[in-house]
Order: structure tokens, then sequence, then C-alpha cells
């Protein structure tokens, strides 16, 4: 998506060769082969105006800032009798990718709901890092709100943060996103903003969560209300979220592991637990790239209703 200018943006754009430089050097960085004669080096230490050791460290506090925001992977999430588990995986110390497990009931006292949030935040490594910070940020305070004034999911939710994501974005970047909340009785009420559609897998037929509206950033205000979907959820359901780091995965044929690869695989292991069937997906994305390095973060987020206690 390409957009224009717009009134409310922060008035600088960064410098596009630093940009390029920044980019490379993350890369570098993230492969320890960051060599000390590296003659851009001292080009970016001159376009930035700043020693890059102060540079490294800054990739180093949001690599650090990220783990945070997100859940640590190796811990078993809980809520009701779902069996949940996901990841992020950036391709550089710092990426455009996120995922959280939302404790709506302790948090915000929203009784027997959970909440899940997938994002995926325009351009790579430290920029995109940023904005994925920022929308943090803005979920939990419409969270917060909402949990005070509203009660439940609501398109108020999602415009007060494309409207708070718009003023701390750079002109061009904005951000697609998917929150649902879930209920302890099965029924998920989600957004979908612009993100790639997660898709529930019933025992005869999958359904793609596709209600909602617009990517969040690019315009302050647009002519229509974001909507909110329904659906339930039954025993052995699988909700499966992610982002384009999985879909888009090449070969060395160049051809792109695909949307109905990832329904059909995971279809055909709908029996196994959230964790097994994250597994074996990421496995089977390795195995098709073929020894080819990722080119984008990765995101998966599997969940799987269990029998009602």
């Amino acid at each position: 998506m390409t957009v224009g200018p717009e009134s409310g943006r922060h008035p600088q754009a960064p410098n596009p060769e630093a940009i390029r430089l920044i980019h490379d050097m993350i890369s570098c960085y993230h492969r320890k082969s960051m060599s000390k004669k590296n003659p851009d080096k001292t080009k970016l230490t001159h376009l930035l105006g700043m020693p890059l050791k102060d540079l490294e460290e800054e990739f180093v506090l949001v690599a650090a800032m990220q783990r945070q925001i997100m859940p640590d992977p190796e811990r078993a999430e809980s809520f009701g009798d779902y069996d949940m588990h996901g990841k992020t995986v950036p391709t550089a110390v710092a990426g455009g990718d996120y995922f959280d497990f939302i404790d709506l009931e302790g948090r915000f006292d929203l009784k027997n709901k959970m909440g899940l949030a997938v994002a995926d935040a325009s351009g790579h490594a430290l920029a995109a890092a940023m904005l994925i910070r920022d929308f943090n940020t803005a979920l939990y305070m419409g969270i917060s709100f909402q949990s005070y004034y509203e009660r439940d999911t609501t398109s108020l939710l999602f415009t007060k943060m494309n409207r708070r994501m718009f003023r701390s974005s750079q002109t061009n970047q904005y951000i697609s996103a998917f929150y649902g909340e879930l209920q302890k009785r099965g029924i998920l009420r989600y957004v979908n903003a612009g993100h790639l559609n997660p898709f529930v897998v019933k025992k005869k037929r999958v359904l793609e969560l596709d209600v909602g509206g617009p990517v969040l950033g690019a315009f302050r205000d647009f002519p229509t209300p974001y909507e909110v979907g329904e659906i339930h959820l039954d025993q052995d359901d699988l909700l499966v979220c992610y982002t384009d780091g999985i879909v888009e995965s090449t070969n060395p044929d160049d051809q792109e592991y695909g949307y109905q690869r990832l329904v059909e695989i995971t279809q055909e292991n709908r029996h196994l637990e959230a964790r097994a069937l994250f597994d074996l997906v990421m496995e089977d994305v390795v195995r098709f790239r073929a020894g080819g390095e990722p080119i984008d973060d990765q995101t998966l987020v599997v969940i799987k209703k269990g029998l009602p206690g």
C-alpha cells in the first residue's frame, strides 16, 4: 500500500540512505558478522550524527522491549478449556510482527474473556519495531477505555486506535492487525484491520475471519466505521492466526508457501494439540524453504477449543 503525505504526521522523514544502511547493519548484527573495517559504519555514523555503538545498543534495547510486550513462547498459556501456543520469529534483532494473549479478566475486569492480538507493521527492523511498540500502547489504552465504557469489542476501539497510530507513524507507515475477545463459552468477537485473514478449522469446513476494516495508521479517518465479526468455536475447532512471513516464504524456485498449504496442513492435523501443530507448521515452512533464509518476520498462533469442563 502506498500512502501520500497527510497533515498530522511527523514532519521530518528519516534519511533514505541512513535507513538503507541501518537495515544492512541490522542484518549484519543479527548474524554477528559486523566487521570493524566495514566502510558503511563510518558513513552511517556521519549520517546519524551519533556513534554507531549507541545505535547498536538501541537495537538491543528495542529487542528486549519486544520480548517484554509479547508472551514468553516457552510458557504454557491457559484460559478456560482452550489450548494455545504462539510465537514471533524476527528476521533481525527486532522486527515488525506482534502477537499477544491478553488477560482481560485479570487486567481489565472483563469476566470470562481473553484477548488475542496479531499485527504486522509496514517496513522492517527498527522502524517497524517502534511502530509495534506504539500499537501495543494504543491497544492496551483502547482496551482500558473500552472496559470502562463498553464492556465488549466495538468499532470505536479500532477508530481510536487508528487515530493514535496515524499521529505516531511516519508517512507511508501503517499496521495491519487482528484483535479478538474470546469468551470461555466459545464466542469470539473480533475486528480485522487489513490483516491476512485468520481462519477457523471446523470438522467439515474452514471459515475466514474477514470482518473489520482498513489497516491502522494510513489515514486519520475513514467514511465507514470498523465492523465487528462474531463466530462460535466448538470442541476441537482450531483458530489459526499468522503473518505474511509464513505464507510468503519462498523455495529455491521462487514459489510461495501459500495460504492453501497452511490451511491443508492444519486440517490434516487438527487432532494435534496447539503446540504440536505449531511446531509441525513451522517445520514444514523451513522444509519448504529448502535451506533458504526467511525474508520476513514470521508469526503463528494456534488456539484449540477443548471440551468444556
